[in-house]
């Protein structure tokens, strides 16, 4: 006489542990995208266009001034500048150090050119950059005071 074996069956969860344990990992989600979006407001207050012309180059014709345009958006950054060194370059940054008025940015994933040269992807660069909250001003490896154009 041939007796058949029941089937092994392998336990599942409850429909209800599985929901409990997806709402409590999206609350934990929310919780710490919540906390994490606090932003350092030194990195707010460079966001922006920035303008700075510096008018000391002896007034040499068609070239007295070196006009800047910076632009800083939430780790995108880039810089326009002529007419007596031309300089046009976009790269991303990243935070290296934070003191109380100075952020040092580090360039990377760099494209455009600098005095002639040709910057590439490869290339990185460190930006100091000097906060004046009250003046609403920045200088950037001691260059400047750069102006904010708009926020």
């Amino acid at each position: 006489m041939f007796i058949p074996m029941q089937k092994m069956l392998t336990p599942r969860p409850h429909k209800s542990s599985s929901i409990h344990a997806s709402i409590g990992i999206v609350l934990i989600t929310i919780s710490l995208v919540l906390t994490g979006c606090k932003k350092d407001p030194r990195v707010t207050f460079i966001q922006g266009y920035w303008y700075n012309k510096n008018a000391h180059l002896a007034n040499i014709p068609a070239e007295s001034a070196q006009v800047t345009n910076l632009e800083f958006d939430n780790g995108y950054f880039s810089i326009d500048s002529c007419c007596f060194i031309k300089t046009y370059y976009t790269a991303y940054y990243s935070i290296a150090k934070r003191d109380e008025n100075e952020l040092t940015l580090e360039l990377f994933n760099m494209q455009g050119h600098t005095a002639g040269m040709q910057l590439h992807r490869y290339d990185t660069q460190t930006l100091v950059i000097r906060i004046d909250q009250e003046a609403d001003t920045i200088s950037v490896n001691g260059d400047g005071p750069y102006i904010r154009v708009s926020p």
